[in-house]
């Protein structure tokens, strides 16, 4: 995967979105329950996940959980 472009998509009743990746990496496993159960991202966000990545980089970006939680306390 590389930052900033697309490595998979989510379907809705109402559309398709692309799905970017936030840092750079190759991929060693695809979360294949998500295929069958899509709708798990948005009920158990912190459980689901799309792929796992291993020679990460780019993610100088990245927020830490409890910098998300507090950021997600000023929308």
């Amino acid at each position: 995967v590389t930052k900033g472009e697309s490595f998979s998509d989510v379907e809705s009743v109402k559309a398709v979105s692309d799905v970017l990746s936030p840092l750079t990496g190759v991929v060693i496993a695809i979360n294949k329950a998500v295929l069958d159960a899509p709708e798990s991202i948005n009920s158990a966000p912190y459980e689901a996940w799309f792929v796992k990545v291993k020679d990460v980089t780019d993610k100088e970006e990245l927020l830490s959980a409890e910098e998300y939680e507090e950021f997600l306390k000023t929308l």
